[in-house]
């Protein structure tokens, strides 16, 4: 009885802690897949900073593709990240645990698929009209310049795609050293 009792207990307990590795294992799957997507995000931010890369998303539809797979990968890892230390918080009165909670909540929101996809929308609707117009602005001076444009709309991506990929790198240098398990 005392046997099967000890048994019993050292089966409950390697259960246990085969649980545990399996769980650090996943969380640790979890924080190498964003850290991989955050990799793969820089090198296409890289391009859309410019108008060239704006260019290359609006007309490439593979480039286009590509981004959307990435953003939407993106957004699934780090709502499995999110709903993991959203279950650490509610244990634990770690601050960095709620800023980390708080940058994926504002990531989700201003930059969720559907907002990217409108934004560039919108800046491939400039940047079409901007062709379009562009023999009559080539002749212009100053603001209205072709050349100006130009700058004001990198200026704007630019500025757009930083803040994506600034809340990206630091949702991704938190959850390294943050034990999500």
């Amino acid at each position: 009885m005392l046997r099967r009792l000890a048994l019993a207990v050292s089966c409950l307990f390697l259960a246990g802690s085969t649980y545990a590795t399996g769980d650090q294992n996943e969380s640790a799957l979890l924080v190498s897949k964003f850290n991989d997507l955050t990799k793969q995000w820089a090198l296409i931010s890289y391009d859309l900073r410019t108008y060239d890369g704006l260019k290359k998303y609006c007309t490439d539809h593979s480039f286009r593709s590509n981004v959307a797979e990435t953003l939407n990968g993106i957004h699934h890892y780090d709502s499995l990240l999110y709903e993991r230390l959203a279950v650490k918080a509610r244990f634990s009165n770690n601050h960095e645990i709620k800023k980390v909670i708080h940058q994926i909540e504002a990531f989700e929101t201003t930059y969720k698929a559907a907002n990217f996809s409108k934004t560039l929308s919108e800046e491939c609707s400039d940047q079409r009209s901007l062709e379009r117009n562009s023999d009559e602005l080539r002749n212009d001076i100053g603001m209205n310049s072709y050349d100006s444009q130009v700058i004001l709309l990198e200026a704007t991506l630019d500025k757009y795609v930083k803040n994506i990929t600034k809340l990206m790198d630091h949702i991704n240098d938190h959850i390294h050293h943050l034990h999500i398990d």
